[in-house]
């Protein structure tokens, strides 16, 4: 005998293929607008592709378009290593800067609304094309650190750090462009932090710089997370990024006889953008072994335990006083037995 189907059974599966109708639309796009152009780039990159009267001739030479951009090209190989630096550069400079103002556009002060707005307006304002101009007119650099003493130093032990922090000063302006879409992101995370942490802390005898390490960045792991991917991948795409007009000049110059070695370039710039975000999400990940906020009724219970033991230290007797008083505990006591001993005496003897 048939067992009758379940409803909820049949309502789930109408559910779920409710969910694959309305990611249909999506799934269609990414497979023509992504996936295929990407396997197709990788193809092409092991051919040699040459256009001609007839068409476009695809020839397979294998790996040849990855030795000639590795060992034969003399340009790519040096542009890698300024975008390496670029990186390495701009992304910590970017999540500190925005973290410092997100915090100081969430703290309660006056005109809050207006500071955030003027934070954020160059983002909506300058374009990348405006942006590129200030950049070739040298209105970018902020401060020449080339002739304080400290950087002098610097330059001394290690000319790769000071050409780091060169890098940082000289494109300061554009730093603070790029940190537009962060702050709003590192504000996001937190106004999600519960403010009952923060109380919770305070009674605990934390002061402002506890509470930032131990509540504030912990829970903003997560954001910072996103950020550093945004960010590596914003300045992969902008022209500030010393790889880019090689690869965009490589795609138009190579167009017609040479857009497998086009390809092969592509592919390599994106496996180090791929490196990048990898190394991001390997630093700033949750770990599922660490727990950074305690439950509500274990922070209560916690803080009602110590505040219970605060009143009895209070209502406790000093020290000396205890001493006294229990010096005349055991006074009392020897004078009860003495007592005693003197009455059963006196009895025996009666």
């Amino acid at each position: 005998m048939k067992k009758p189907k379940s409803k909820v059974s049949d309502l789930s599966k109408h559910v779920n293929r409710s969910a694959y109708l309305f990611l249909l639309p999506w799934l269609i796009g990414f497979i023509i607008f992504v996936a295929y152009p990407f396997f197709y780039t990788i193809y092409l990159s092991l051919n040699t592709v040459v256009r001609d009267v007839t068409g476009w001739t695809n020839t397979w030479i294998g790996l040849a378009n990855y030795e000639t951009a590795f060992f034969k090209n003399t340009t790519f190989n040096p542009l890698i290593l300024d975008f390496v630096v670029v990186e390495l550069t701009y992304v910590p400079a970017i999540l500190v800067l925005s973290l410092i103002l997100s915090l100081l556009l969430n703290a309660n002060i006056k005109f809050r609304a207006g500071f955030r707005m003027i934070y954020f307006f160059p983002v909506v304002v300058l374009s990348g094309p405006v942006m590129t101009e200030l950049i070739n007119s040298d209105s970018t650099t902020r401060i020449d650190v080339t002739d304080i003493i400290v950087f002098r130093m610097i330059e001394n032990f290690s000319p790769f750090i000071a050409d780091m922090i060169a890098g940082i000063f000289n494109n300061f302006t554009l730093i603070l462009w790029f940190t537009g879409i962060p702050i709003v992101l590192f504000m996001n995370g937190l106004q999600k932090i519960n403010s009952q942490l923060y109380e919770a802390a305070q009674i605990d005898g934390a002061n402002s710089w506890q509470i930032l390490w131990k509540i504030t960045i912990p829970n903003l792991k997560s954001t910072a997370l996103v950020v550093s991917i945004f960010s590596v991948v914003q300045i992969a795409i902008f022209q500030v990024n010393p790889i880019y007009n090689f690869v965009v000049g490589t795609i138009r110059d190579n167009y017609s006889d040479g857009l497998g070695f086009a390809a092969a370039v592509v592919l390599i710039y994106s496996l180090i953008v791929i490196i990048f975000v990898g190394i991001a999400y390997a630093l700033l990940r949750e770990k599922d072994d660490t727990i950074y906020e305690e439950s509500l009724r274990e922070r209560k219970e916690r803080t009602l335990e110590k505040m219970k033991k605060l009143q009895q230290q209070k209502l406790q007797k000093p020290l000396s006083q205890q001493i006294k008083d229990s010096l005349m505990d055991l006074t009392h006591k020897i004078k009860e037995k003495m007592k005693q001993k003197e009455d059963k005496n006196h009895d025996q003897k009666a």
